[in-house]
């Protein structure tokens, strides 16, 4: 296993549709882990939450979070990224359609994209790096 690649050393990782699993704090101090669609741009993951998803005023309160994304096959290629998530409703619908398309179309491909995101904007989070740790 080779270790402290950066993410261009992972090759189509972010290309494929595979969820990403994202980690934030509750109330209590519990971890509170969901899967996530995403894409990674710039250096960032970025994702979207529907409309009243409970991850956003969770993230709200305290927007720390780790997000990892792993293969579970050789190379076994993953990234870690932990930092402060940032959010935002301007543009929902149109970068959540760009986050869903490639989900949607491998393994949903008769149902129109927008189904995937609420009538009301929800909100495109992105995850600003503090520690990011790749290997394969």
């Amino acid at each position: 296993m080779r270790r402290g690649l950066a993410p261009s050393d992972l090759g189509d990782l972010f290309d494929l549709p595979r969820a990403a699993v994202i980690s934030m704090t509750l109330p209590d101090g519990r971890v509170f882990s969901r899967p996530i669609w995403h894409r990674f741009v710039a250096g960032r993951f970025v994702f979207q939450f529907p409309d009243g998803d409970r991850k956003i005023p969770l993230l709200e309160a305290d927007p720390r979070a780790t997000v990892v994304l792993a293969e579970d096959a050789h190379p076994y290629r993953a990234i870690e990224v932990r930092g402060r998530v940032r959010m935002t409703r301007d543009g929902y619908h149109r970068v959540g359609l760009d986050i869903c398309r490639p989900y949607v179309e491998a393994f949903d491909p008769t149902t129109d994209v927008s189904a995937y995101l609420s009538v009301d904007p929800g909100v495109i989070a992105e995850l600003e790096p503090d520690v990011m740790t790749c290997w394969d």
